[in-house]
């Protein structure tokens, strides 16, 4: 209908002239003869899979389209609709294993006229593996290192247990679900995130696919040993003789706050007030900082004799 309205308009131009019209009738054929010949268009064609046995998936060689030769008259096949040649593969029945699945032009929705000249490819191999779903708990994943003299003294996640849901021969093989990796670099003190867990290109499935960690970085924990440590009365104005005079403690806490610290007569006391005279076999006083505490303390009782009370 449009080459002959298109021919109309032709003549038309040309009058009565019939060279001119001679002339129009060979244009006219020659745009008819263009758009009806044949031509060739590769398109692609997706793949749908459905019925696929719920105890079931497809692991491995899974094709997300094909490609379709197409030949035919140009005003055809120009305007073929690559989204109308969904290929969809029936999976009902299908068993654990490999399936090879066949196709030929009939496996697509061609329009009258259109022939298939090529399928790449012609087969479609598929895997499928029985489905797994088991818990498993939750392992979280941290990448960098804390601030120098901080450690991760505790990490928790809520939940503490998910399901992981994928192909039996992928989830044999986990003993845990990792988390994404949380960024800890240079860090101190409390994070609180929300983490997805992760599959590592899997196709793996998890409920719930995301849990809340808590990570705890707190300062290094060190040991330090003062093997003379002078032992003095905190004020005492009076007079007395200690034995021994000196001890030797074992410290643990904060390492940075242990190297720092230095032991005298305002963090080892010896406590006399209010004592009277004669002999005292007395515990040593210890005003450390917040953190450090005495783990070993040789000896632990230091024998005192007041000469002279305090006034």
């Amino acid at each position: 209908m449009k080459m002959k309205r298109l021919w109309e308009k032709i003549v038309s131009a040309f009058g009565s002239n019939f060279g001119l019209k001679a002339l129009a009738l060979i244009i006219a054929a020659g745009l008819w003869f263009a758009g009806h010949r044949d031509i060739e268009r590769a398109v692609e064609v997706p793949v749908e899979l459905r019925n696929i046995p719920p105890d079931l998936m497809v692991v491995d060689n899974r094709v997300d389209f094909v490609v379709l030769r197409l030949a035919g008259p140009r005003t055809l096949v120009s305007t073929i609709d690559s989204a109308e040649l969904k290929l969809t593969l029936d999976m009902n029945g299908a068993k654990s294993g490999a399936a090879s699945y066949s196709l030929t032009s009939s496996s697509f929705s061609i329009p009258r006229g259109v022939t298939v000249a090529r399928i790449t490819p012609p087969v479609v191999h598929l895997r499928l593996e029985p489905v797994l779903k088991p818990k498993l708990p939750v392992s979280v994943r941290l990448s960098g290192r804390p601030t120098t003299g901080y450690r991760v003294s505790k990490i928790s996640s809520e939940p503490e247990i998910a399901t992981v849901e994928g192909p039996a021969d992928d989830v044999r093989r986990l003993a845990v679900i990792e988390t994404l990796p949380i960024d800890i670099e240079g860090a101190r003190g409390v994070i609180k995130r929300k983490v997805r867990l992760a599959s590592d290109g899997k196709q793996l499935a998890f409920v719930p696919d995301q849990v809340a960690v808590t990570i705890v970085i707190e300062e290094e924990e060190g040991v330090r040993e003062f093997p003379r440590v002078d032992v003095h009365a905190l004020d005492f104005a009076g007079v007395y003789d200690a034995n021994p005079k000196t001890i030797y403690v074992k410290l643990i806490g904060p390492k940075n706050a242990l190297d720092k610290l230095e032991l005298g007569a305002a963090q080892v006391q010896l406590p006399l007030k209010g004592l009277g005279p004669g002999e005292h076999n007395l515990p040593l006083s210890f005003n450390l900082p917040p953190g450090i505490k005495v783990v070993e303390q040789k000896p632990q009782r230091i024998r005192v004799r007041i000469i002279k009370p305090a006034p």
